[in-house]
């Protein structure tokens, strides 16, 4: 769990955390800096598939311990770069290790590992994860005050060295070592069939984009969507800074929830979450306290969704050759929020923040519609 929480400060958060600084720098504009990160989500997407199947054959260890002495390389020479074209090209390596050690490797070493009980797991991993942001922004600004960018990515490569690395691969390892005295056959993908042909995988992993394709595109245009909307600074920082601690909330409604939460059912809810956030967002124009609902809305769907994913491709597309199956669905989500910051700032310029939410309203729904179609 502290594993999952320093590896996703060091290479998701840190980007965000340091971007002002890297223009600054650099003196490079939003748009192409921005690029970069959607670069490495898309590098993401690409190789969790394959990621997923190379956990699938057993080679957890290899797959996580690889892709953690790859991330701290890859934040080493973060600090080396000069031009952008050597910016992206660390990020798209960088995109490429979080698809070896964030949630969707991570998620299926445990579901390998322990089939219907990884619920409880995942849970507890995504609550610790929960707090890397909390890890990430307060650290970075307080090294970056006193020696600048470079010496925070030093920071952050210095926890992934000390800190992740021997912990992910004891962990990789223990839980692959759970998964050889579980019933082999449950844990062997099926025979010649890849992901996108197995049952299911098109209403759940277009269910899953469209609903990631929402709140993304809500979550990276949040500010100026607000600003559009007149509602006061002050409140907009305040309604951004509910987000996250709303996640962790879901994420506690759910665990107390326990197995008496269907994970179908509440995974729907959690559509309509993201769906009731863009209204609440859109119904802010009138009553601008509605961005604190926006808010709570988006965190806890978010929330919900990020533990219930896995649960519900295990139990649509079955467990044998999951790996593949997480990665190829989280293929599609992660291509949508790579997606999302052009098409949301192109749809607004194009007609107005008011067809942005009508879309962040829709897809969530149109989502959650894919989903409800399956048998039960």
């Amino acid at each position: 769990m502290l594993s999952e929480t320093v590896i996703w400060a060091a290479i998701f958060y840190s980007f965000p955390a340091l971007v002002l600084h890297w223009q600054a720098e650099f003196g490079w504009s939003a748009a192409p800096t921005m690029g970069a990160f959607s670069l490495a989500l898309a590098v993401q997407g690409l190789a969790a598939p394959h990621i997923g199947r190379i956990i699938d054959r057993g080679g957890a260890p290899f797959a996580m311990t690889l892709g953690t002495v790859g991330a701290l390389l890859g934040l080493l020479a973060l600090t080396r770069i000069t031009t952008l074209w050597q910016f992206y090209a660390v990020w798209a390596w960088l995109g490429l290790m979080m698809a070896a050690t964030l949630y969707d490797a991570t998620f299926s070493i445990v579901t390998r590992a322990r089939g219907p009980r990884a619920r409880s797991a995942i849970t507890a991993i995504t609550l610790a994860a929960g707090f890397a942001s909390t890890l990430a922004y307060p650290l970075t600004a307080a090294v970056t005050a006193t020696g600048g960018w470079r010496a925070a990515i030093w920071v952050l490569a210095g926890m992934v060295l000390i800190l992740v690395l021997p912990l992910h691969r004891l962990a990789s390892a223990r839980l692959e070592a759970e998964a050889l005295n579980r019933d082999p056959a449950s844990a062997a993908p099926p025979p010649g069939t890849r992901a996108m042909g197995r049952p299911g995988f098109w209403p759940v992993g277009l269910g899953f984009a469209l609903t990631a394709l929402g709140a993304a595109i809500l979550l990276t245009n949040l500010l100026p969507l607000m600003k559009a909307l007149g509602v006061p600074d002050d409140l907009a920082i305040l309604a951004a800074s509910v987000i996250g601690p709303a996640q962790v909330v879901g994420r506690i409604i759910l665990t107390l929830a326990g197995a008496r939460a269907a994970a179908r059912a509440v995974t729907l809810a959690a559509f309509l979450f993201v769906s009731g956030a863009a209204l609440a967002m859109g119904a802010a124009a009138t009553l601008p306290a509605l961005v604190l609902v926006f808010a709570v809305a988006l965190g806890v769907g978010n929330g919900v969704i990020s533990i219930l994913r896995p649960v519900v491709i295990r139990e649509v597309m079955g467990e044998a050759g999951f790996g593949e199956s997480a990665g190829a669905v989280a293929r599609l989500s992660l291509f949508a929020f790579a997606a999302a910051p052009g098409l949301g700032a192109v749809l607004a310029d194009a007609a107005g923040y008011g067809a942005v939410l009508v879309l962040c309203a829709a897809a969530p729904l149109a989502g959650a519609a894919l989903l409800r179609r399956l048998p039960a």
